[in-house]
């Protein structure tokens, strides 16, 4: 054997020892379920009338299973009700049901009467000093000595020239 192939054979024989380790550690890694003792839970309610809005939610989580149910009032009057679990192996599985309902009626607030009350007329102030206080055709312009002054007169070049 040349001594050029001896160190090509060492590298292959390396690289297949990695990828042998490569394919066992792969081949060993079993995903596990979580199991854990925590739990915990909450639920809500609301009912408002003057909205027409009623809506309610219960749910509850142990270890790593959850599950519950949410109802609402839909607008057409029927009430919409999901129950629903999940978990790490079945994913997350709810069932829709939509039961006939009569709403109670949305009861709606009187206006409030406003009393008129007296406001002053407002106060018109010009936003900007009049023009003939900031620009006067009569200006003399800035005063240079040694070159001519501006007589604030525009001489439109069209016409005299």
């Amino acid at each position: 054997m040349k001594p050029e192939n001896a160190e090509g054979m060492k590298m292959l024989s390396l690289f297949v020892v990695v990828l042998a380790m490569v394919a066992v550690a792969h081949g060993s890694v079993v995903p596990l379920v979580k199991v854990d003792a925590e739990h915990s839970s909450f639920s809500y309610n609301v009912a408002d009338p003057s909205t027409g809005d009623f809506k309610s939610q219960v749910e509850t989580r142990v270890g790593g299973t959850v599950s519950g149910q949410y109802s609402l009032i839909e607008p057409d009057g029927t009430k919409r009700t999901v129950d629903y679990a999940a978990d790490d192996v079945n994913g997350f599985n709810a069932v829709v049901r939509k039961d006939p309902v009569v709403a109670p009626a949305v009861v709606s607030a009187a206006p409030a009467l406003l009393t008129a009350r007296a406001v002053p007329d407002p106060v018109l102030v010009p936003a900007y000093p009049p023009l003939s206080d900031v620009y006067s055709p009569n200006y003399p312009g800035p005063v240079y000595p040694g070159y001519p002054s501006y007589s604030g007169i525009y001489i439109d070049p069209e016409v005299y020239w």
